[in-house]
């Protein structure tokens, strides 16, 4: 079976817990029961290597997903796949609520600011931490947009078009 090309972030692998080959994984995914219908998913490390894996078994508490893996029966052999992104194949994605969009989906959109100008376009999502920045491309250089509602207006997912309010970042950066 080949690997698919495009793939969605639905959570990260953590470490292991317990002594049966059970993952812990931290939920990146608006769904926090998404891990229940799970099947096939991928972990991809640093160097952008990916390991298909099979789920064989689910479980949560409050905030994590407990996972198991067919060929992982012990702790020490799911220790590589600490730290790694756990992925789906875009096909499998869920449909997002309204004023919901994957950041998977950003790259590439338009931006226009709060004057209805174009801006630019965006690059990447830049994740800090604290908070999650939108690297836009301008006509003056490249400048880090916060991802809260004071900044990004609206998103039309449809004319991918990102509308924002910049005259905070006007005279600092732009």
């Amino acid at each position: 079976m080949t690997l698919p090309t495009d793939f969605t972030l639905i959570g990260i692998l953590l470490k292991p817990h317990g002594l049966l080959g059970e993952m812990k994984v931290r939920p990146e995914t608006f769904d926090f029961d998404r891990h229940e219908t799970l099947e096939r998913v991928f972990a991809r490390g640093r160097t952008g290597e990916v390991t298909e894996l099979k789920v064989r078994a689910t479980r949560a508490d409050a905030q994590n997903w407990f996972l198991k893996f067919d060929g992982y029966r012990t702790p020490e052999s799911l220790i590589p796949l600490c730290g790694q992104e756990l992925l789906i194949d875009s096909a499998d994605r869920l449909e997002l609520p309204e004023g919901m969009v994957y950041f998977s989906d950003l790259p590439g959109m338009i931006v226009h600011d709060e004057t209805g100008a174009l801006a630019g376009s965006i690059i990447e999502v830049r994740e800090t931490g604290a908070t999650e920045y939108l690297a836009v491309q301008t006509p003056k250089g490249e400048i880090l947009v916060p991802w809260t509602d004071h900044f990004v207006i609206r998103i039309d997912k449809a004319a991918r078009i990102v509308h924002m309010d910049l005259s905070g970042l006007r005279g600092v950066v732009l």
